[in-house]
């Protein structure tokens, strides 16, 4: 969901050529689809993930990378003790948000308030996310 509500924001602005998204799990396994809730989610926001393909995430995708942005702290301890070079340059997605409990929960085994509480937590960080990587995010 994240890298769909990311170019989602980026669209808004007319910023999608000026970067690359793509996303990739420390869990995941290569080729898996997009769970029919999240599916169902997304397609409320008029966005179709249907063809969407999970890919763990790799040494070499990681060094690709400007920027990573993590949904919860676990995600951004475990690229920091299993990858280089990733430590400046590894966020959480809430990082930017004035909030106490930045971490955002996977809602795999949830229902579809679950995901839609994750879709919203996702959605509420991107306007930070797009300040900051186009270079107006003030701390």
């Amino acid at each position: 969901m994240a890298e769909y509500l990311l170019k989602a924001a980026l669209q808004k602005i007319d910023r999608t050529d000026d970067f690359k998204v793509c996303s990739a799990g420390i869990m995941a396994t290569d080729h898996d689809r997009a769970s029919d809730l999240a599916i169902l989610v997304m397609k409320d926001l008029n966005q179709d993930i249907s063809k969407h393909v999970s890919r763990r995430v790799t040494q070499e995708l990681l060094d690709a990378a400007s920027v990573i942005f993590c949904l919860a702290e676990n995600h951004k301890t475990f690229l920091l003790s299993n990858f280089k070079s990733v430590s400046e340059k590894c966020f959480l997605v809430r990082e930017f948000l004035n909030i106490s409990d930045r971490d955002i929960f996977d809602p795999f085994f949830g229902n579809i308030d679950d995901y839609r509480r994750v879709c919203n937590d996702i959605n509420s960080a991107m306007e930070s996310i797009v300040k900051f990587l186009v270079g107006g995010y003030e701390n």
